[in-house]
């Protein structure tokens, strides 16, 4: 077995967001503001998610 799938993440993400009464952010903001706030609120050591490095672009994937 590999590890979840990008689907159960987001399955997972949205029912713990339903346990604690938070809504499922609409937007990448959103959702970068609800992780920063949970994590600060559990004492994780960096709350803020750093900034993603070496992502290639869409396009890049998709060569025709």
């Amino acid at each position: 077995m590999g590890p979840p799938t990008v689907r159960q993440v987001y399955a997972l993400a949205a029912a713990l967001c339903e346990k604690v009464g938070e809504p499922f952010p609409d937007r990448r903001d959103d959702a970068s503001v609800l992780i920063a706030r949970i994590r600060r609120e559990i004492g994780h050591p960096a709350p803020e998610l750093p900034p993603r490095r070496g992502r290639r672009s869409r396009s890049t994937y998709h060569k025709t």
